[in-house]
């Protein structure tokens, strides 16, 4: 699978201390889009599903994927959600820019969809910024498929600043728009 990255702890991605891990292709390409280099099909790095497993580690509370676009590499989604729910047993979010009904339409969509705690669905909308929930604009939504989560666990919106060992920053979660906008990031 093509992977753009992997953030082993994070707490503004979901509920808890979670690992997220970052898909690598996005065909929507929407704009104001938050990680604009995830969308290049070719970019990231090729992992074979052992190593990013290996990447989660032992205390997470859950298992956040985004993208890029998760369903654009949808048989190796369905293996990782698959291999974390057996082994791991860990609680899954997945951010699809597609919405649950064209997710449902997939050749194996469903299958997706059973083995996971929660979708936040659509396409960004710049115009629609999202100032609650745990989604980047209003026209996307919260599915929940399990009771593990409630609504309410999605209320947090907050970014986590990543330094990594090189020096270079990495932003995270959903940081507000004066943020970005001090940061040069929008």
């Amino acid at each position: 699978m093509r992977i753009h990255a992997i953030t082993p702890y994070s707490t503004v991605n979901g509920p808890g201390l979670r690992t997220v891990i970052h898909f690598q292709g996005c065909k929507f390409k929407c704009t104001g889009c938050f990680n604009p280099e995830t969308h290049s099909l070719s970019g990231g790095t090729e992992m074979t599903l052992n190593q990013v497993l290996e990447k989660i580690p032992d205390d997470v509370d859950g298992v956040t994927i985004s993208g890029g676009e998760p369903f654009l590499q949808a048989r190796s989604l369905l293996a990782l959600v698959t291999f974390i729910k057996a082994t791991r047993r860990l609680p899954i979010i997945v951010f699809s820019g597609f919405y649950c009904d064209e997710i449902e339409k997939m050749k194996i969509g469903r299958k997706v969809l059973e083995k996971i705690d929660a979708l936040i669905d659509g396409r960004f909308e710049e115009q629609l910024l999202s100032l609650n929930q745990l989604r980047g604009s209003a026209n996307q939504t919260i599915h929940l498929f399990t009771d593990v989560y409630r609504l309410k666990d999605f209320e947090k919106r907050e970014a986590e600043v990543i330094v990594s060992p090189e020096g270079e920053m990495f932003i995270t979660g959903f940081p507000s728009k004066g943020i970005l906008e001090e940061l040069n990031l929008n």
